[in-house]
C-alpha cells in the first residue's frame, strides 16, 4: 500500500468517492472491516482494543488505524483521561462510492461487496445459532426475506431510494445517543439484477 492515498480520492459531502481500483481494494482486508464496522457503533477504541477485535498485533491494527485515517474513515479521538492511549473514532463517513467503470475497478469493488456481505452473513447467523437464548421481542422482529422482482431501471432506482429513506432517520445513532432499549441492528439491502439470460 502506498505512503499516499492517491489523487483519484475525493469528497463529495458526505460520500467518500474512490477510484483508484488500488484504494478500492484496501478496503476489502478482513481487518480493517472488523476495525470500521467496531467504530461504526460510535465507540471510540484504541489500537490495542481493536487488536482483540482482529487478532492482530497492536502494531498492526495501528497500520490499518492509520490507512483508514487517510482515506478519512477514522480519525483520532481525544486523549483518555490518563493520556497514554491514542482512541480513535470513525468520521461518520455515511456513504463509500466505489468506481466500476473499469475492469480493475470493478473486481476491486467486488471484493469490498463480498467482504461486506460474508461480514453480515456471520452477525446472521451468531444471531440465528443462538436466537433461542433471545428475549421474544427480538427473533420476532428480526427478517429474512427476500424477492424478486421485475423492475425497470427507474423503477429500480425508486425502490433502493424508498428503502434508504426508511432508514435516513434512524443513521448516525451511536451507542452513547440511542433510545433505552436499542440494541444495534444490521440492516442489508442488495438490490442487484439477475444475469442476463
Amino acid at each position: 500500500m502506498p505512503r499516499k492515498a492517491r489523487k483519484a480520492q475525493t469528497r463529495a459531502g458526505s460520500t467518500l468517492r474512490l477510484q483508484d481500483p488500488r484504494d478500492i481494494r484496501a478496503l476489502a482486508h478482513p481487518a480493517r472491516m472488523a476495525i470500521i464496522d467496531a467504530l461504526a457503533s460510535g465507540d471510540e477504541l484504541t489500537a490495542t482494543e481493536c487488536a482483540e477485535l482482529t487478532g492482530l498485533s497492536p502494531s498492526a491494527t495501528a497500520y490499518h488505524l492509520k490507512l483508514l485515517e487517510r482515506y478519512n474513515i477514522a480519525e483520532p479521538a481525544p486523549a483518555r483521561s490518563d493520556g497514554r492511549e491514542r482512541p480513535w473514532r470513525t468520521t461518520r463517513q455515511t456513504r463509500v462510492d466505489l468506481d466500476t467503470s473499469t475492469p480493475a475497478g470493478a473486481a476491486a469493488t467486488t471484493a469490498v461487496g463480498l467482504a461486506f456481505v460474508d461480514r453480515s452473513r456471520a452477525l446472521a447467523e451468531a444471531f440465528m445459532a443462538s436466537a433461542h437464548e433471545e428475549s421474544e421481542e427480538w427473533p420476532e422482529v428480526t427478517s429474512l426475506s427476500n424477492v424478486d422482482l421485475w423492475l425497470t431501471v427507474d423503477e429500480t432506482r425508486d425502490v433502493t431510494a424508498a428503502v434508504e429513506a426508511a432508514l435516513e432517520p434512524y443513521r448516525g445513532r451511536t451507542r452513547s445517543d440511542c433510545p433505552d432499549g436499542s440494541r444495534r441492528v444490521r440492516v442489508m439491502t442488495l438490490v442487484v439484477p439477475h444475469p442476463r439470460p
